[in-house]
């Protein structure tokens, strides 16, 4: 399945039995191409080689163009290949995949989360690629079991998150002229962003639903 809505460079997977997933049970892959719009990394676009008979993909390769080029500002983007999914995972699995005729499979690529959990630089390497080298994240430890088990959970409710209880609201308006979102805010969202940026409204807010609590099913929730 393709996608691209995240605008980061990213795959998930989904699977037949999610109590046991394997790489014998991996079902589908969820490609999440890379975006033009540079608000999220070097702007991108992925080409998908796919067999004209099977229509299996046999790889992906994505382009970006570098915004601190001087060209890009003057005659326009410069693109340039970034990487190839099976040069840059394929020999790092066990086996090896690395043969030009062979598919991405789902399979594939659960065993490229495998080689993310023994081989750290590996998973370095892919979190460098979701923003195309551009603010580079760091995660290690928990965040990277965690962003693991995210990419075997195209299930949602199949992910190792657990929510912290309380009130949590959404400042991205603290950062409106940073880094805009690239799809657009609703007139809603940005009236209620600008409330959420007031510290002295939020934590009054905060403190009335303490005070007051919440009625779930008729019982006070706190």
């Amino acid at each position: 399945m393709f996608f691209g809505h995240t605008h980061y460079d990213q795959f998930q997977l989904h699977y037949s039995d999610y109590s046991a997933r394997t790489a014998a049970n991996a079902l589908v892959t969820s490609y999440l191409a890379p975006s033009l719009t540079p608000t999220s990394g070097q702007p991108a676009f992925r080409v998908y080689t796919v067999d004209p008979v099977t229509f299996a993909v046999l790889d992906t390769t994505t382009y970006t163009a570098d915004m601190d080029d001087p060209a890009f500002q003057t005659t326009g983007p410069v693109w340039k290949k970034y990487y190839s999914a099976k040069e840059a995972y394929g020999a790092a699995l066990n086996p090896p995949v690395t043969d030009p005729a062979a598919e991405l499979t789902a399979a594939f690529w659960h065993n490229v989360t495998v080689a993310f959990e023994s081989d750290p630089a590996l998973y370095g390497q892919y979190v460098a690629r979701k923003r195309r080298g551009w603010k580079i994240d760091t995660c290690t430890g928990d965040c990277a079991r965690l962003d693991v088990c995210a990419i075997r959970a195209g299930r949602a409710q199949d992910n190792c998150d657990v929510p912290t209880p309380g009130i949590h609201f959404n400042k991205r308006a603290e950062n409106l002229y940073e880094e805009r979102d690239e799809c657009g805010i609703s007139v809603a969202r940005a009236s209620l962003g600008s409330v959420v940026v007031r510290r002295d409204v939020l934590e009054h807010l905060a403190r009335r639903f303490v005070e007051e609590g919440a009625l779930v099913d008729g019982e006070a929730v706190y």
